[in-house]
């Protein structure tokens, strides 16, 4: 579902229910997830069939890309009533433990995790606790589940500052009811044990209550003897008290659009620095520059950033920061479309940039998950001459300098030496503290 600016100023609400942060909380440490680079799958979209057999097929172009985790967007039927557009939102679903027919079949599924994890991959589900379409069978069968108006009719969700929303074709679940705790979080397990998946990304996980992510989190993680990932839709870091290992870097990318915009490229890695010192201990922000939200409701990387190197430099400033990177379906090929969510529309692959583009996206998605300065160093910013217009930050002995602008910057860098270094991207040697970054140039220095 679209995350609207109210639900992040909504956040303090939610840090007041959760209480302190105790460390018994947290997420445990797990190697595969905290080098994790991950690719977001519209299934429909994805390849000319829009099932589970063409994401299999595709599935080199995910690996080719860099990627190591697939996040499908929700899988199950949606619902018919009260649809939007042609096909309905994915976010609306009718059947938490039924798999929708355009997609294929269960054994298409298991044939998906399976060709998944031969690959040395994982598969994560995005799941969506909040809502159900209106015509799932709970309506019927369960209807203490649902909040209701006066006249017993099932409520669309409200947001953080209690108004409703104007998503119409969902109706939002009550977690003050015990039954559907219980049960929701037998049917997130049954996923795991009887599909072998590896985790989930939970929908607006900070419209369902923080007490009932403390219960079934842990639940889920002992369901199965393996690590899982758990990804929050949401920026609130009390999540992370709550189990989750990833929580959504939403201010994060609404500060790299202010300095595309001509904002301060210092402010931004000054705020990345001050939102980390609160991070609780083995939280990490996932890091993009789209998703399924923003592609299909703001615009996509290259409208934004600029084509090519524009929308590149702005990946980097943000892959390279601490967290956990994402592609979203056709990115790393800079495809220019606003993929829709309630209609279908094939990723156009054959980009005229596509070769260069994935070898780039690649490269940055190698680096996080191969460099222990990406994946453990420090993060502290570095000081130039040029402090409004170059995004300067160290990661352990990587110096990270990016170009905002669409014209040069002639830039010299203090406190630290350049010389001699080599960058990460081209192989080149650096001669000296004074450079001049081209238009969005990059340079990794180790």
């Amino acid at each position: 579902m679209r995350m609207h600016d109210s639900l992040v100023a909504g956040a303090v609400a939610l840090a007041t229910m959760a209480g302190p942060l105790g460390a018994q909380a947290l997420a445990p440490d797990t190697s595969w997830v905290r080098r994790s680079a991950l690719y977001e799958v519209f299934v429909q979209d994805f390849s000319p069939s829009g099932d589970f057999r063409g994401v299999i097929e595709g599935l080199d172009r995910i690996e080719s890309a860099g990627a190591d985790v697939v996040w499908l967007m929700p899988i199950h039927p949606i619902g018919e009533k009260n649809r939007k557009g042609t096909l309905g939102s994915p976010y609306a679903p009718r059947d938490y433990r039924a798999i929708n027919p355009a997609y294929g079949t269960a054994e298409d599924f298991r044939a998906l995790v399976e060709a998944v994890h031969a690959r040395g991959m994982k598969l994560i589900l995005d799941w969506v606790p909040d809502h159900t379409s209106p015509d799932h069978h709970w309506v019927m069968e369960h209807p203490d589940y649902y909040f209701r108006d006066a006249q017993g009719v099932p409520m669309v969700p409200r947001d953080a500052d209690g108004k409703l929303t104007d998503w119409t074709d969902v109706a939002q679940l009550d977690f003050g009811n015990p039954a559907l705790r219980r049960e929701m979080t037998a049917a997130m397990q049954w996923w795991l044990t009887e599909f072998g998946i590896d985790g989930y990304r939970v929908d607006v996980a900070g419209f369902v209550p923080i007490g009932y992510w403390r219960e079934a989190l842990p639940a889920l993680r002992a369901a199965v003897p393996r690590p899982i990932l758990l990804l929050a839709e949401w920026g609130d870091l009390a999540l992370h008290g709550a189990g989750f290992d990833l929580t959504y870097g939403w201010d994060g990318y609404k500060r790299l659009k202010k300095v595309w915009s001509g904002g301060s490229a210092s402010d931004f890695v000054r705020d990345e620095i001050a939102d980390l010192h609160q991070m609780p201990p083995g939280g990490m922000r996932l890091r993009f520059t789209t998703n399924h939200d923003e592609t299909a409701w703001d615009k996509p990387p290259g409208a934004i950033f600029g084509a090519g190197a524009g929308a590149r430099a702005a990946f980097a400033a943000t892959a390279l920061l601490p967290g956990r990177p994402l592609l979203y379906n056709g990115q790393e090929v800079e495809s220019p479309q606003a993929l829709p969510l309630f209609e279908r529309e094939l990723v156009q692959w054959d980009q005229p940039q596509a070769d260069s583009a994935r070898a780039f996206y690649r490269r940055i998605l190698e680096l996080t998950r191969t460099q222990p300065a990406l994946m453990r160093g420090d993060f502290v910013s570095i000081s130039t001459d040029a402090p409004y217009d170059v995004i300067a930050y160290r990661r352990g002995g990587i110096v990270v300098l990016v170009n905002p602008r669409p014209k040069a910057v002639r830039v010299h860098v203090t406190g630290i030496e350049l010389g001699g270094r080599k960058d990460l991207l081209t192989g080149r040697t650096q001669r000296g503290d004074h450079l001049t970054l081209p238009p969005h140039g990059i340079l990794l220095l180790q």
